[in-house]
């Protein structure tokens, strides 16, 4: 009986012990599944930058991995409903990429905006989602995200 606990009590811990092992694995982070772009004709941003001065038409973006869902909502009385976009975020890319803004590029929030309040928002640091649309590898259209 002497030897029975003792080595159960070891087979209990050992068992912990790797259980611990495989969760840490699990847990640990893949990449994004958006971070080859070359194929996407959208593609989700975040911490966006003018990567050089000299060069303001050169973005510099992590991309994200965004599911998206729509839900009705309506005011406080029950009226005026509508849709409105829900975005989950899955991952967010540890590495940055570059891409090409059009001359022409259009900017929209909930309404169309102008290319001047787009870099205002850049320059502004808060860290906002946006959604790329491209065509030929450079942006011919942002789209500012809700997200909450």
């Amino acid at each position: 009986m002497k030897k029975i606990i003792p080595f159960s009590l070891v087979i209990t811990l050992s068992a912990c012990t790797n259980i611990n092992t495989q969760t840490g694995k699990n847990n640990k982070q893949e990449s994004c599944r958006c971070e080859m772009i070359e194929n996407y004709n959208d593609v989700f941003a975040t911490n966006v930058t003018i990567k050089d001065k000299s060069q303001p038409n050169i973005l510099s973006f992590h991309c994200a991995d965004i599911d998206i869902g729509t839900a009705s909502v309506s005011d406080e009385n029950g009226e005026n409903e509508r849709e409105k976009a829900i975005y989950d975020i899955r991952c967010v890319s540890s590495t940055a990429q570059t891409i090409e803004l059009s001359d022409d590029f259009k900017y929209f929030t909930d309404r169309m905006q102008s290319q001047t309040d787009f870099f205002r928002v850049l320059k502004g640091g808060e860290k906002h989602f946006f959604e790329f649309t491209l065509e030929r590898r450079k942006v011919i259209s942002i789209a500012k995200l809700d997200v909450e």
